[in-house]
């Protein structure tokens, strides 16, 4: 899988960065500008972690389907309670799945 960045929904997190403090590899990074960026793509473990906790739905993991063209696209929507995880498939189809949440500490 690799990890997906959405520069233009990134905010930093107000300078938090959370997805950079939750990620057991410590491979997310600010850039030059603020925004959020992968080091070492081989290295990430595609945990997603980063993705619940991003609030401003700037992450997404990519599941190749055969192809770089073809490829399934994976986010989760952190909410008080539960996250709602999706998936789109190349075909368009969307599906998706509301988990409970559990606290995860962080700085």
């Amino acid at each position: 899988m690799v990890l997906l960045v959405d520069k233009e929904q990134c905010n930093g997190c107000g300078g938090r960065f959370r997805c950079a403090q939750i990620c057991p590899s410590n491979l997310l990074a600010p850039d030059e500008n603020g925004k959020i960026e992968l080091r070492e793509p081989k290295e990430c473990w595609d945990c997603a972690a980063c993705l619940r906790v991003c609030g401003r739905d700037a992450l997404a993991l990519a599941i190749p389907s055969g192809s770089a063209e073809k490829r399934s696209i994976l986010k989760v929507r952190p909410g008080k309670k539960k996250a709602r995880w999706s998936i789109r498939f190349p075909s368009g189809e969307e599906k998706s799945l509301e988990v409970e949440n559990r606290e995860v500490p962080l700085k």
